[in-house]
């Protein structure tokens, strides 16, 4: 799609949770998409506390760090009922604050 539009305005918000879940290969794709293709990260886990479900977040720091990429990380989190909405939230930031040594 983003080559039949040719146009530098189209670009890939990547989901690595959604793009786990499919069963692809992230950590390749996102080499093969490169910087000039992603314009954001979309950081969840389907559910789960980030870096409590199926995504390797330290790798996809490795994976982007190869690409040279530095942009915006929108998280997208999941609650969970014992620590309620906030204390839910706060994992997430800390643990992405932590992996991305933000």
């Amino acid at each position: 799609i983003i080559d039949a539009v040719g146009s530098p305005a189209i670009k890939v918000y990547y989901d690595v949770a959604n793009t786990t879940k499919m069963g692809y290969d992230i950590h390749k794709e996102i080499r093969q998409l490169g910087r000039d293709i992603i314009c954001q990260f979309h950081a969840k886990e389907n559910g789960f506390l980030l870096g409590k479900g199926k995504v390797d977040f330290k790798r996809v720091k490795e994976s982007i760090d190869a690409i040279g990429w530095n942009g915006w990380i929108t998280i997208e989190g999941a609650t969970d009922r014992k620590l309620g909405v906030l204390k839910s939230y706060l994992h997430n930031q800390n643990y992405l604050r932590e992996v991305f040594a933000i």
